[in-house]
């Protein structure tokens, strides 16, 4: 196993047995790492991962005061710490419920190690880490690194500052956080390409029967949530490489929102004609097809015009 370059990497060690975190950490400074923070309990996450970003995190499971899976969660939906991409190596009993470390893994742990933690298995994954960390993957529920259960799902290229910096590379913070906005520019785009594609699959099963004239509680139900899809999508768009997107799901919400009310005189047959182009807009402006909020404007007045003769 080759020698890892720990001098500009920051770990930060949490465990409620101050006997193993000393282990651990006499593991770790004589791998040459001197940039060692120390925490017990969750308290103490939530306060250094406010004024700290470690390369690295190796923690216990159970700690006094919580479970480290759910502290895992809201580091990776970015509602602690700095970096929702951060490594993190789970310590756990040998004996540990494997529900509870699957459990864990569910909520985004890179790796596990059992105590008595030994040098040769702890840095058998921080190897791991820095060549052969698993891929970060993108569901409607879970970002993280990926699950036998997330075949097809949608891969983002995580920053891996860990792995740089144990080969010997310098970086600086700035970069770092660079990096990090990036790869959650990329999480954001996903996660809105998941509302649009429910607001294609809405579409897709209400505009045929609206365009024949059919409108019922149910359909109006779904046009209901066809506008709430549309406002979500909005309100997720600001400050993204999509924000001009926000225009398409504007007209797409107004327009739902006149055939739900429309009252007994029944479908507005041109509005119904707009649904599924403005749809497909929307669809291509989250891959990337709709470069500004000019074309997006064009578009939206393209497809009003084409359907309802300048209206």
């Amino acid at each position: 196993m080759a020698k890892l370059n720990f001098g500009n990497v920051g770990v930060f060690l949490v465990d409620g047995d101050a006997s193993a975190r000393q282990g651990i950490r006499h593991i770790l400074f004589n791998e040459g790492c001197r940039d060692i923070r120390l925490g017990d309990d969750c308290k103490e996450v939530v306060s250094v991962l406010a004024q700290n970003d470690p390369d690295l995190i190796v923690a216990e499971l159970r700690l006094p005061d919580g479970n480290f899976g759910a502290v895992t969660r809201k580091i990776r939906q970015g509602q602690l710490g700095h970096n929702p991409f951060v490594p993190i190596i789970l310590v756990v009993v040998e004996d540990e419920d494997p529900k509870a470390i699957k459990a864990a893994l569910d909520m985004g742990v890179d790796d596990v190690v059992p105590k008595p933690v030994s040098a040769a298995g702890l840095m058998t994954r921080i190897n791991r880490l820095m060549d052969r960390r698993r891929p970060f993957v993108v569901t409607e529920d879970y970002m993280g690194p990926k699950r036998a259960q997330d075949e097809d799902a949608k891969t983002i290229d995580a920053p891996n500052h860990l792995g740089r910096k144990l080969k010997g590379e310098k970086i600086g913070f700035l970069d770092k956080e660079m990096d990090v906005a990036a790869a959650e520019e990329d999480v954001k785009g996903c996660r809105l390409q998941f509302i649009g594609d429910e607001i294609r699959k809405l579409v897709d099963s209400i505009a045929p029967r609206l365009e024949k004239g059919e409108l019922n509680d149910d359909l109006r139900n779904g046009l209901a949530r066809m506008v709430a899809e549309s406002m979500r999508a909005q309100g997720q768009l600001e400050n993204t490489r999509y924000e001009h997107v926000a225009r398409l799901c504007s007209s797409l919400s107004g327009v739902a929102a006149q055939l739900r009310d429309n009252g007994a005189e029944g479908v507005d047959l041109r509005r119904a004609m707009l649904l599924r182009p403005l749809s497909q807009a929307i669809q291509v402006g989250f891959a990337g097809g709709i470069a500004s909020e000019a074309a997006a404007k064009a578009i939206v007045e393209k497809i009003g015009a084409g359907v309802l003769g300048g209206v």
